[in-house]
């Protein structure tokens, strides 16, 4: 066969070769990726109230969904709150750390991380305020059981069945409480501490400055530089911020598109508490002055 007699291929058809064997297998695969491989998240998780076992449950499943997601590679917690039950903010404090064995924790203090919620906040890799942020109140509120009584209606098998010991006996663990808060302090802030055990044991609430001096935060920096900052430390350049409220309660909330962080009731946060149930309580109290 002669060269005049080969078939001549069209430069259309290499084109389109070309465009199927290279750019279209890259469009898939760019089209593809991020829904293979998702793009890294840092999660915010938010405590707008005082520490119950609700709040600390809707926390710890948000903390829980921040470890099973491979996507989330770093967590802020926004922390508004003056604290609340001592078992429900050790609890917290326990499942921050286990959540930093996974990935970065970074704290943020808005208005107040009091008493439980700071206990909270020293479990996580870094502790951020504002200048006029309230911190502290490392202590115990105690409200003892009532005082033993006779009660003809009632059979117990010990004198303190009905009342779960004595009132010095309470007040013995509530020293022990406070103690157990103290060391998770000294812990979780190790050299950056920059006052003894004592001075904090007086359970005062610093301002965010006082804070940063006595080592009991890292730093005043806005919430946005704080995930800038969980970012950095999980080596993250390229990432999304998401709420991880409406991604852990997706069947409560809906589309995460819609989700609006409550609103923060200053004035609850900081109000005297009452009617405390029998126990002990990680809260800041701030009662009224006198006339």
């Amino acid at each position: 066969m002669s060269e005049s007699t080969l078939p001549q291929r069209s430069p259309l058809r290499l084109i389109l070769t070309l465009l199927l064997a290279i750019i279209v297998p890259l469009a898939v695969g760019l089209w593809a990726a991020p829904r293979v491989v998702p793009k890294p998240q840092v999660g915010i998780a938010r405590l707008n109230f005082d520490i119950t076992d609700v709040s600390a449950y809707e926390l710890t499943e948000q903390l829980a969904y921040a470890r099973r997601d491979p996507a989330v590679q770093a967590v802020v917690l926004v922390i508004n709150s003056p604290g609340g039950y001592a078992a429900s903010s050790e609890e917290l404090y326990f499942d921050v750390l286990n959540t930093r064995q996974e990935m970065p924790v970074v704290a943020a203090i808005d208005l107040i991380a009091a008493s439980g919620a700071y206990y909270m906040a020293a479990a996580a890799d870094e502790i951020y305020a504002k200048p006029t942020s309230l911190v502290g109140s490392i202590g115990v509120i105690a409200s003892p059981p009532s005082e033993p009584l006779l009660d003809d209606s009632i059979v117990t098998t010990g004198p303190y069945k009905a009342f779960g010991g004595t009132r010095d006996g309470f007040i013995r663990g509530a020293e022990a409480s406070k103690f157990s808060f103290l060391e998770a302090v000294k812990t979780g802030r190790g050299d950056r501490l920059q006052v003894g055990l004592d001075f904090l044991s007086r359970a005062e609430v610093f301002g965010g400055i006082q804070a940063l001096e006595y080592g009991l935060i890292d730093g005043l920096i806005a919430n946005d530089e704080a995930v800038r900052r969980a970012a950095e430390l999980a080596g993250l350049n390229d990432y999304d911020v998401v709420e991880l409220y409406p991604l852990a309660f997706a069947d409560v909330t809906g589309s995460a598109a819609n989700y609006r962080p409550p609103v923060i009731d200053a004035a609850k946060l900081l109000s005297p508490p009452v009617d405390l149930a029998p126990g002990l309580h990680f809260r800041y109290v701030d009662f009224p002055a006198t006339q």
